[in-house]
Parts: structure tokens; sequence; C-alpha cells
């Protein structure tokens, strides 16, 4: 596909990191809608976008994400943002999503970007969240996830006195009242799991770790992002009013997906969640305690496993199987901290503030002010 690709010049210093931006953390699996949320923390005016987190657990592995991240924040105002990358594989559990979609994820879905000349960490991403955090200690962080918790989880484990640096933690993973996501018409058609979404599907224990970390959290799970369907009018729209470089990214990767726009199965899952980040007000939902199931088994469902991943954990012992029926089955039970579970959000002005945000070409004019 050929990518049209125009500078906009800015004036960077009216866009600096001001007092009054919330300074945010995007770990994130780099898949199709994590590229757009993404470019929506990046643009918008009152965010403060410290660093950009992933790892190869997700959708993307991580040496395509540390060249597709940078690729992605050339697009945008925002200069000073630190990027990493974590393990290539779940804390435990072999799973992984299919292969076709990871390739979709590291190749930006084929739309072609120069080469970024920003620099990428060579810390490890819980040493860059953790080396974050202590940097900004005046003030509190959001942290965004948009993939798998593993990075998250090892960082409860290894720093959880930094628990308090964390003002919201906001989550796009999880089913409680709607069937999951897991099966997907032409590549998961026999997957034995009903109830599971992806996020958390991929490393049950770490979100079980997180779930149970007392963090302030809010949860944006297929509940909610059920109401954000992207169908062909939002496409139609979004194309009319490309303003920016990164609309013009993505109005290709539209272009390309209009496939997936026709399946019916292409939600702004990881585009809620930033939004909710932005403005607590698309969150409506109960406070309520959640855990996440991962049975242990000696059958393992070898359609969702990586033979790649090591047989070993990190202290040495032997890795698990998990249940793919079980697996990632996120419920309203037990007596974990209660977190905020997302139920019902403003879908036509979600679309909006996505639109309006992503075409500003001087992000000032902003009239949206987050939400703490």
């Amino acid at each position: 596909m050929k990518f049209v690709f125009f500078i906009v010049l800015l004036n960077f210093s009216t866009l600096s990191f001001a007092g009054n931006k919330v300074p945010v953390i995007l770990d994130t699996d780099m898949a199709i809608d994590d590229w757009a949320a993404l470019l929506l923390l990046a643009m918008h005016e009152d965010i403060n976008l410290l660093a950009v987190t992933a790892n190869g657990v997700g959708e993307s592995r991580c040496q395509p994400a540390m060249e597709n991240i940078p690729k992605l924040l050339d697009l945008t105002p925002s200069q000073k943002v630190a990027i990493a990358c974590g393990d290539d594989y779940p804390i435990d559990g072999f799973f992984a999503f299919p292969e076709a979609w990871r390739q979709q994820a590291d190749t930006l879905s084929n739309v072609k970007l120069p080469t970024s000349q920003r620099e990428v960490s060579k810390l490890h991403s819980v040493e860059l969240i953790h080396k974050i955090l202590k940097e900004n200690s005046s003030e509190k962080v959001i942290l965004v996830s948009t993939g798998s918790l593993t990075n998250i989880a090892q960082w409860l484990t290894k720093y959880p006195q930094q628990k308090s640096r964390v003002s919201r933690l906001i989550i796009m993973g999880g089913a409680f009242d709607v069937p999951g996501n897991i099966i997907v018409p032409g590549f998961t058609d026999k997957h034995p799991n009903l109830h599971a979404e992806w996020n958390i599907f991929v490393d049950p224990k770490a979100a079980s770790i997180v779930f149970k970390s007392g963090l302030p959290i809010e949860t944006v799970g297929l509940d909610v992002t059920n109401q954000v369907k992207v169908e062909a009018w939002f496409a139609t729209a979004f194309k009319k009013s490309v303003a920016t470089p990164a609309a013009e990214f993505w109005d290709k990767v539209l272009d390309d997906n209009d496939w997936f726009i026709d399946s019916g199965e292409y939600y702004f899952w990881d585009v809620l969640a930033a939004i909710v980040a932005i403005d607590s007000s698309f969150c409506e939902g109960t406070y309520d305690s959640v855990e996440v199931s991962y049975d242990v088994t000696d059958e393992p469902w070898q359609a969702s496993a990586l033979k790649s991943i090591p047989k070993t954990l990190a202290d040495g012992s032997v890795r698990n199987h998990f249940s793919a029926k079980t697996a990632g089955i996120t419920r309203v039970s037990g007596s974990n901290p209660k977190v905020k579970v997302c139920r019902k959000t403003k879908a036509q002005a979600a679309f909006d503030l996505f639109t309006k945000t992503i075409n500003s070409r001087d992000t000032s004019k902003s009239k949206h002010k987050v939400n703490m």
C-alpha cells in the first residue's frame, strides 16, 4: 500500500510539557487499535505522555514494536517520550495470539512510515516504568494498559512500594456479562474458550496479580467496548476529516482493514481505554471484586500455544500449561480489592473525541480536559 506522507510544521515550544498536563504511561501490545490509542494520547493537549512500553506477549513482537512506536510518535507533537520493551513471553503459560494477527501488528497493517530517529531505551519495560515513576515523584501517574498485563504484574511484584505513585490504572481487558472474544471466525473457530477476552487470556496469571494488587483500577472490558463498534459510516466520516499526518496514517489503516470493519468484529477496544484515561466520565460502571481463572492442565490446547516460549519460568521452575477453556475468564466474585468495571459509555462522543483530537494540528485549541 502506498502511504502519502506529509509534514505539518508545529511550534513545539507551545506544546512542551506543562505542569497542568496529566502524566501518562501507555503499556501496549501495538495491535491495530493500540496504534489509534497511542496517537490519541500523544495528540491530546492535556496528556503528558511520559513513556510507551511494550512486550512480546501480545500481538506485536518486541523488535517491530520498538521500530513502530517511534514512527507513530513522529506523527504527533509529543517529543520526550521514553520507549522500551519487556519479555517475549507471558509470566506463566504458553498462550499467544494467532500468527496472522501478529504479522499485521508487526507491519503496521502494511502502511509504510519513514524510519524514526527517536532513541529506544535499553531498559526492560519494568525498569522503565520504575524509573519514570521515581523521576516524577511530585505527581501521580496514570497507567494505561492496552495489551497483556505482563509488564504491570512484573512491576508490581518487583516494586510494590510504587503503587502509591499511580493515580489510576486503566485496563483494556476482561468480559463479565457478555461473551468473550477468543473465537474469531476464520482464525480461532474451534477454540473452546467462550468467555475470556484476549488481553487477559494470553497472560491470565499476570492479570490475576494485577486484580489482587489494590491499585485504583478501571476495567474497560468487552461489556463496554461492544458499544463502540467500528463500522463503515465511521471510516467514511473519518476520511472526510483527515487533516494531520496522524489522521492520514489512521485513514490508510482503515482502508487496509475494510474487511475487518465489514466482518463486524472490530471495536475501539484500546481507544476507549485511552479515552477513559482522558475523561473518566466515559466509564459508567460498578465497583466489584474481580477474579481471573487460570487452571493448570496436563492436556494443553496446542492451537493456542506458542512452542517457542521457554519451558521454565524466571525462577527456574517448570512453566505451566493452562486450560484453554477457562484461562483468562474474569468473574465478579471473591474478596479482591474492588475495581471499577465499566458498563456503559458515550459512544458517539467517544468517536467524536477521537476524530477531533487526531485531526488537531494545534492541540492547544482543544477544549477537552482530562478528568482525574
